[in-house]
């Protein structure tokens, strides 16, 4: 009897365990700023390519250190407190919601289509922005 119990009482230490882990991940996910689609049309949701402390970017082409943190089922002040944005340690975060995250997607993905059918070359973005959006929805849930 007491051997099932030993087994119980692990089994759900190891169950309990497991479940604390999958909701700690699935409560924010960090991305490149280049995952949102070129900043001409990511800027509006995530303000300027460069660090925001910047006023301007450089006059010659750079890639700046830009992440983007979107967040679903934790606020906002916990995500920062994870993912601090520090000008000393040139490191910057843009934090965008779930939904509004979603949101985005769903419109510019609509939007390349569009213009893919005027006839203007989009490469292959509508299916990088389609990519990334299922990514997100794997991650984070619906």
């Amino acid at each position: 009897m007491k051997f099932i119990i030993s087994i119980y009482l692990g089994l759900m230490f190891i169950i309990g365990g497991c479940s604390t882990q999958i909701e700690d991940k699935n409560k924010y996910l960090v991305l490149p700023y280049s995952s949102f689609g070129p900043s001409t049309m990511s800027g509006s949701l995530l303000g300027v390519e460069w660090f925001q402390w910047l006023p301007h970017g450089e006059s010659r082409p750079k890639k700046y250190d830009v992440n983007v943190i979107i967040y679903h089922e934790i606020s906002l002040t916990d995500v920062k407190s994870i993912y601090p944005t520090s000008q000393k340690k040139r490191v910057d975060y843009r934090y965008i919601s779930y939904s509004d995250a979603i949101s985005y997607f769903n419109r510019s993905i609509i939007d390349v289509i569009n213009m893919e059918q005027e006839g203007y070359p989009m490469g292959n973005l509508s299916q990088e922005l389609t990519s990334v959006k299922t990514h997100i929805i794997d991650e984070l849930g619906n």
